[in-house]
């Protein structure tokens, strides 16, 4: 997690969009996941999609936010202030790229080095008109 001293988050807590960014920035998550998660940590329960997306648009259009997600970004900014805030408590999941992943990323990026230097050699032996 980035470091930033907890003197200089004060600024944070008067605006509630500038502090959902903020959470949503540290735990590396969209703003529409972090209600997604701020919901079911609040009700115990997925919220439906459709809520979901008319309180997020109320959000953006009118920077109104469910007393919920207000809970949620004061707790987990005084865990961030503690030293204390984990993306894993909250069921967040990392995507990790697989070795299958990454060998074949490398040949990509091998090929393509190989494919320009052909060009160029090419482009090198030809006159231009």
């Amino acid at each position: 997690m980035p470091t930033i001293s907890a003197a200089r988050l004060d600024f944070l807590i008067d605006d509630e969009t500038k502090l959902i960014g903020f959470i949503s920035a540290v735990l590396q998550i969209s703003e529409y996941e972090l209600f997604r998660i701020a919901y079911h940590n609040w009700f115990n329960r997925p919220i439906p999609e459709k809520r979901l997306d008319i309180l997020f648009k109320d959000y953006l259009a009118n920077g109104s936010t469910p007393y919920w997600v207000n809970d949620f970004v004061r707790k987990a900014h005084e865990d961030f202030k503690a030293g204390k805030l984990n993306y894993k408590d909250y069921g967040i999941k990392r995507r990790v790229c697989d070795r299958r992943s990454k060998i074949k990323g490398w040949l990509i990026t091998f090929s393509l080095i190989i494919l320009m230097l052909l060009y160029s050699i090419m482009i090198t032996r030809y006159p231009s008109y």
